[in-house]
């Protein structure tokens, strides 16, 4: 497979803004794809060029087999990502796609091409994570189902119609496997500023340690709570908004 088929699998969206000043990759949360960032583009404007990333499993790659690990996703991604950026960038992440921006980083560090910002939402400090639950991968699939129900992930229409939802649980299953699995490696604080959102009424994340994001920088990192639980972006997307143009100025 050619260069620019690897790099469309990932990155699904055209290449319209050449003259941005910083590009920003964004990562989905778990059983999302790059859809989830489709009117990020218009709402940030001409300085930032907003490539959403495509994991396996889904949407334009819902014939792939999703992976399941943290390391297997940056291994196969950090490349091409790293072919795609060609001027100073930053990566964003929410919940499983802060995890794996957090590690990308570090990869991209260690390659010598390191972001000019991490962001990330909707996770405690990756070293300080007290619900690494391990468990949620390995429910039936309509205990699964109702697990994502009570998050929010999916809206609560889902229990009328099982045998679509069904079709998304094998890569929803994959993707909790790779927050669930997942164990932090101690290296050096990052040579990169990280700003960390959340929702404040998150049942997911631990407010005292999503503060923990500042021990994981040598740069420096601010935190911001907005009104909302665990999926708070679309509510509150034009203050997540602002805050990232704001930290990528």
């Amino acid at each position: 497979m050619g260069e620019n088929a690897v790099e469309s699998r990932w990155f699904p969206s055209h290449r319209g803004r050449p003259d941005a000043g910083v590009q920003l990759f964004c990562l989905p949360a778990a059983g999302m794809g790059a859809s989830a960032y489709r009117e990020w583009q218009a709402a940030l404007g001409p300085g930032v060029e907003v490539i959403a990333v495509q994991l396996p499993g889904r949407e334009s790659r819902f014939g792939e087999q999703p992976l399941s690990t943290v390391d297997l996703i940056v291994e196969r991604l950090t490349g091409p990502l790293l072919e795609r950026a060609d001027r100073p960038f930053a990566l964003f992440g929410h919940s499983m796609g802060a995890l794996l921006s957090f590690e990308i980083a570090h990869e991209a560090v260690r390659r010598g091409r390191p972001p000019v910002r991490l962001i990330v939402s909707g996770l405690e400090a990756a070293h300080d994570r007290t619900q690494v639950r391990g468990t949620a991968h390995e429910l039936s699939e309509s205990e699964l189902l109702e697990y994502v129900l009570k998050l929010g992930g999916i809206p609560p229409e889902g229990h009328e119609y099982p045998e679509l939802v069904s079709l998304f649980l094998p890569t929803l299953r994959a993707d909790l496997a790779v927050g669930e699995t997942y164990r932090y490696r101690a290296r050096p604080p990052l040579p990169v500023p990280i700003t960390a959102l959340a929702g404040r009424d998150d049942p997911m994340v631990d407010h005292r340690r999503f503060a923990a994001w500042s021990q994981l920088t040598r740069t420096g990192a601010r935190t911001h709570l907005l009104p909302g639980e665990h999926f708070y972006l679309d509510a509150e997307r034009q203050a997540v908004l602002d805050i990232i143009r704001s930290a990528l100025r």
